[in-house]
């Protein structure tokens, strides 16, 4: 049987995050396919065995819900701007043309931030799979950003990001915040809308500013308590 890493995540019990770090450090045993991660069961089984995991191929996910948090992707979005034909033959130069566009770092600050994110994804890529990346700098404090930003940036050319899968990356997002705690907010927020199939789907068809705000702030509204009923 081969499992997806979305199942992974729900069989070990563990964050999908946690997972897709310990697949890029080599952790993770795995088997490659025409640009595809799959696992099997039985040597993943082992595995689990041998770095005292609980592995359940049968257990019930729960389902998925926004965390509610001080921290607004849609806000952050607006902050950070939608932008379409970002040029570059590689990562640097895409970083560059990019940063160039964010109107919310200072023309001063733009060469370090730069440069932070290439010395971020020179420790590992920042690319997900299904053709997007999330780079952002290491320590993002160090660049004086008073609001949080998350900059949608539409690539002119598929780009190689060396992601897990392969697949080029066609879409960015940058995350830049005043704190680490604010960081790994919006870093949670904006996994949560990547692991949807559907978002991932709207995203191809590069939409506006206006259109990927309103899905945000869809995708942003608190769910309902699971033993709420309807009168």
């Amino acid at each position: 049987m081969k499992l997806s890493i979305n199942q992974i995540a729900h069989a070990l019990d563990l964050p999908q995050g946690k997972v897709e770090r310990w697949i890029r450090q080599g952790r993770i045993p795995l088997v490659r396919h025409d640009n595809t991660c799959t696992f099997d069961q039985q040597t993943l089984a082992r595995w689990a065995l041998q770095h005292d995991l609980k592995f359940s191929p049968n257990r019930k996910p729960q389902p998925e819900c926004m965390q509610t948090d001080d921290v607004s992707l849609a806000a952050a979005l607006r902050n950070g701007g939608v932008h379409h034909g970002v040029g570059g033959k590689d990562t640097a130069a895409v970083f560059q043309a990019a940063v160039e566009q964010l109107a919310i770092i200072p023309e001063a600050n733009k060469p370090h931030l730069v440069q932070k994110l290439i010395e971020r994804e020179a420790l590992t890529s920042t690319g997900i799979g299904k053709g997007i990346a999330i780079p952002h700098p290491r320590e993002p404090e160090s660049l004086g950003v008073e609001r949080p930003a998350v900059a949608a940036c539409y690539l002119q050319d598929p780009i190689d990001f060396k992601a897990l899968d392969g697949r080029p990356v066609s879409v960015m997002f940058i995350l830049l915040s005043p704190s680490v705690q604010m960081h790994l907010q919006l870093l949670s927020r904006l996994s949560f809308c990547l692991r949807q199939a559907a978002f991932i789907a709207f995203l191809g068809r590069q939409p506006d500013e206006t259109a990927l705000l309103s899905k945000l702030n869809q995708m942003e509204r608190p769910c309902e308590p699971s033993d709420q009923r309807r009168p």
